[in-house]
C-alpha cells in the first residue's frame, strides 16, 4: 500500500541555500550602507531566516524603515542568485526512489514568495517528483490575510502542513521531512511522522525531541520505504 502524503522542507532539506543566503544577508547591508563582509556572516551565520538573530549578532540595530529597505535587498539577491545553491547531493535518485511509494508528494516552505520560489523548483526539476508547493505567502492567500509573519514559527508551519493536506483524505499516514526543530515539532503535534534531516540548521540534538527518525540527508529515507 502506497503512503498518503509525504511533505518535504526546502532550503537545508532538499537544496543547499547557505552560501546563497550568506551573501544575500551582506548584499542586503550593503544597500542601507552597512560595510558587512560575507565572511562576517558567515563566521556569525545560523541556517535560519531569523535575521533579526543575524542582526543581533553583528551589533547592528535598525529602524524599521531600514530594516524593510534590507529585507527587500535581500531578497532582490537571494531570488536572483538561485546558482549559488545547489541540490544536496543523493536527493534526486532517493525522489525517483520514492515517488512510486507515494500517492502524494508536497513541499511546504517558510519562504514568503510564491511565485519566484515556483520558478526556482521548475529550475532545480523537483516538479517532476512534488506535484506542488506552499509557502507562507500561499497560506496568507488562503487564510485572506495580507500577510503571515514567519515568528512565531509553529502556528504557520503547522497552517502550511494543513493547507498540504487539505484534499488528502487520510490521518496518521503523513510523513514530514525538515532540518530545524521548530518545523518537525509543527508536524508532530499534528500528528505525523517525523523525519529530520542534519544537512541544515537543526543538531541531532536539536532534532531528537520532534523527530521520529533522523538521518544524514535526505537520500536515507528510502530506508523506510
Amino acid at each position: 500500500m502506497k503512503l498518503k502524503a509525504f511533505l518535504s522542507d526546502l532550503d537545508g532539506t532538499l537544496i543547499d541555500t547557505r552560501e546563497r543566503a550568506i551573501h544575500a544577508h551582506a548584499s542586503g547591508l550593503h544597500s542601507i550602507g552597512y560595510d558587512v563582509t560575507a565572511e562576517q556572516v558567515q563566521s556569525l551565520y545560523r541556517y535560519s531566516f531569523d535575521t533579526r538573530d543575524l542582526l543581533n549578532r553583528l551589533n547592528i540595530q535598525l529602524s524599521e524603515s531600514e530594516f524593510i529597505h534590507y529585507i527587500m535587498g535581500f531578497r532582490e539577491f537571494f531570488f536572483s542568485h538561485s546558482e549559488l545553491s545547489h541540490i544536496i547531493p543523493g536527493t534526486i535518485e532517493a525522489l525517483e526512489k520514492l515517488q512510486p511509494q507515494i500517492e502524494h508528494m508536497r513541499i511546504i516552505t517558510s519562504r514568503q514568495d510564491s511565485d519566484q520560489t515556483r520558478q526556482e523548483i521548475r529550475r532545480f526539476g523537483f516538479h517532476k517528483w512534488f506535484e506542488d508547493i506552499f509557502t507562507r505567502g500561499d497560506l496568507a492567500q488562503a487564510e485572506g490575510k495580507d500577510r503571515i509573519p514567519l515568528f512565531p514559527y509553529l502556528p504557520h508551519r503547522r497552517g502550511l502542513i494543513r493547507l498540504a493536506v487539505q484534499d488528502v483524505k487520510t490521518e496518521g499516514d503523513v510523513w514530514v521531512v525538515g532540518d530545524s526543530a521548530g518545523e518537525l515539532e509543527a508536524a508532530k503535534s499534528l500528528g505525523c511522522f517525523t523525519i529530520g534531516v542534519l544537512t541544515g540548521f537543526g543538531t541531532n540534538d536539536d532534532l531528537a525531541p520532534f523527530a521520529s527518525r533522523i538521518f544524514d540527508s535526505f537520500k536515507e529515507i528510502v530506508q523506510l520505504i
